[in-house]
Formats: structure tokens, C-alpha cells, sequence
């Protein structure tokens, strides 16, 4: 994606403050979204947020996510939590199948805030 206000988006969302108008992204309900349809990305808690890593409409969105995340101080998570994560964006995006990678502050966060979404 060119740089046309993607990265402003990008950042309005890791900072969960109100994001710029953009033609093809948007933040729904801390939700990243692409054409209103594609979940990108979703915020599970306050340090806890997962990257759609399967392509879609827009290639390279998680690449560009991927340092706006890692400035607030989250990593990618290496614990196995597809099952989880697979429930919960099924259950708040409508979303099945998709290749997720959990970013937070530490995996014990990351547990915790994907425990709290699955309650």
C-alpha cells in the first residue's frame, strides 16, 4: 500500500485515539478494518492486540503494523494460541480461519487478556 494516509490510520489505532478519514481503512470497535469487511487487526486488551497475518486487500498492512505495535513496547508472542484466538475473533469479528500472531507486553498478558475474551 502507498503511503496515502495508511500509516496515520495505522497509528490512531495502536494509540486507540480517533482515526483520520482514509478511503480503504478504518477502526471499528478496536478493530483495524480494510473496506469495513477485513478484520487487520483487533485489540483483545489493553496491552494485547492480534495481526491478521493472511493477506487479504490489503498486502503488507501487518508489516506496517508491526513497528507502530513494537514502539508501545508489544512483541509478537511465540506461545500456541491459535485455538484461542481463533474463538475469539469467530466470536467479536466473524472471522474463521484467518493466520493470526498475538502481539502483547509478555505472554503472561497476552494469556490473560485472550482468557478474559474468551469469558
Amino acid at each position: 500500500m502507498e503511503s496515502d494516509g495508511t500509516d496515520e490510520v495505522v497509528r490512531a489505532f495502536v494509540e486507540r485515539s480517533p482515526a483520520p478519514g482514509h478511503p480503504v481503512l478504518g477502526v471499528q470497535a478496536g478493530a483495524l478494518m480494510v473496506d469495513s469487511w477485513w478484520a487487520a487487526a483487533l485489540w483483545l486488551g489493553r496491552r494485547t492486540c492480534i495481526v491478521r497475518l493472511d493477506d487479504g486487500p490489503a498486502p503488507g498492512l501487518a508489516d506496517r503494523l508491526a513497528p507502530a505495535l513494537a514502539a508501545e513496547g508489544l512483541a509478537p508472542q511465540l506461545a500456541d494460541l491459535g485455538a484461542p484466538v481463533e474463538s475469539i475473533s469467530a466470536q467479536r469479528l466473524g472471522v474463521v480461519g484467518a493466520i493470526w500472531q498475538v502481539w502483547a507486553d509478555g505472554e503472561e498478558t497476552a494469556l490473560a487478556d485472550i482468557a478474559a475474551g474468551l469469558g
